[in-house]
């Protein structure tokens, strides 16, 4: 196996190799660009999330072999291999009473709970693998326990707690244990006894579908999940539209992946109406309080993804235009900024603006340090950075040694 110190495009390069291809082979196979894989490879252009989901599936291989994940040394220094351990073995139960096992009512979970959520957002990884298992234990056993809207209110606080951990799962690169928890989100998404639970399951099993390249699996997702919340939608409550407007913003990504620029532009069109309807930013304390269980949703998760969707489609320069019209409110959530950041920064790359490109960078790991030092995106961009610099900064140095980028 290639070593994980290389960069995606020399992992890509020794992956063909061994398959026997050669780079017009692979290119034909992945339908990808023949000359933008030549300059992957050799490191000068960075490779996207879904350049490399297609790389992967063309060479019938798990997309984190491309990206070195997991990224085994960082999670040693953040001492996240305990905590990774405790969660795997708390998911082995979750439809079992437990003898002896000691729980709090609801009542008194429900804030810690709370407290993962907002940890979610703030992407605070370590923070909720310290707590998820515990609590974890503790919801499945007043799951079994309790009857009727007690028992469903227990699976709903799972749902939210299986998210924030699938999300910390996903970003280190455990594709298995993100399968895992997406099985556990459906268990107690289904006996919620509440419609935006299984939305929100829905929206995170096709986000599980960029790494696997299968983009149309998760658009029949989206499309279920979506016909289930349309009664509510129409009735314009705040969490259908929060819930829909996540979707729809999911639809669009997931149409540039599929190369239909028309229909993640038409998506992006249904996402900016139901920010609209919602008429504010529901974000912070929204989610466990007034909008219970609801997804952050607003005008600016749709400029944000707006921008996302010109770079995928490869108009890099609309992108950064469309970034620089991002103007983000008061107690945003720290993951979407860092993730904007992250993305604006290899649009600024892309037109050959490496300053642009190190600035973004360094503030998505101001806002958000974590998802800076495990996105896999945030590697490549300095990789690129790196190759192409005259001269490379201390910051860039910096910033690479503390990632974990091989110079």
């Amino acid at each position: 196996m290639p070593d994980r110190r290389l960069g995606a495009g020399a992992r890509i390069a020794a992956y063909r190799r061994l398959n026997r291809l050669t780079q017009r082979g692979l290119a034909a196979r992945a339908n990808v660009s023949h000359s933008l894989l030549t300059k992957v490879e050799t490191g000068s252009k960075p490779a996207s999330q879904s350049f490399l989901a297609a790389c992967a599936r063309a060479l019938s291989i798990p997309v984190t072999h491309l990206t070195g994940q997991p990224f085994i040394e960082q999670q040693a220094e953040d001492r996240l291999s305990g905590p990774l351990n405790d969660l795997r073995a708390s998911l082995e139960n979750f439809d079992l009473t437990l003898d002896d096992l000691p729980v709090r009512l609801l009542a008194d979970i429900r804030p810690d709970v709370r407290d993962m959520v907002l940890a979610r957002r703030d992407a605070q990884y370590a923070r909720i693998l310290g707590r998820a298992p515990a609590l974890i234990d503790e919801l499945v056993q007043q799951s079994q326990i309790l009857t009727g809207h007690d028992a469903e209110q227990a699976h709903h606080l799972l749902v939210q707690l299986y998210r924030s951990a699938a999300d910390v799962a996903y970003a280190l690169g455990l594709a298995d244990l993100v399968s895992l928890l997406l099985a556990r989100m459906d268990f107690s998404a289904s006996r919620s006894g509440d419609p935006y639970q299984v939305a929100t399951y829905r929206y995170m099993r096709a986000y599980s579908t960029f790494t696997t390249g299968r983009h149309e699996v998760g658009q029949k997702i989206i499309r279920a999940a979506l016909a289930d919340i349309d009664i509510g939608v129409r009735a314009a409550d705040p969490v259908a539209v929060c819930a829909a407007g996540n979707l729809r913003l999911r639809a669009s990504i997931l149409a540039t992946r599929q190369g239909d620029a028309e229909a993640a532009r038409g998506e992006l069109a249904e996402a900016r109406h139901l920010a609209d309807m919602l008429g504010r930013e529901v974000t912070g304390s929204d989610l466990a309080t007034g909008c219970a269980g609801a997804m952050s949703y607003g005008a600016t998760n749709v400029a944000i993804h707006s921008a996302a969707v010109e770079l995928e489609l490869g108009n890099h320069r609309s992108a950064v235009q469309l970034a620089k019209q991002v103007h983000v409110p008061s107690g945003y959530p720290p993951d979407r900024i860092g993730h904007h950041h992250i993305d604006t920064a290899r649009a600024h790359l892309l037109i050959g603006d490496n300053d642009g490109a190190l600035t973004s960078i360094l503030k998505a790991r101001q806002v958000a340090p974590q998802k800076a030092r495990y996105h896999p995106s945030v590697r490549e961009t300095i990789a690129s950075l790196v190759h192409t610099s005259r001269h490379t900064p201390d910051s860039l140095i910096g910033f690479a040694h503390w990632a974990g980028v091989q110079l």
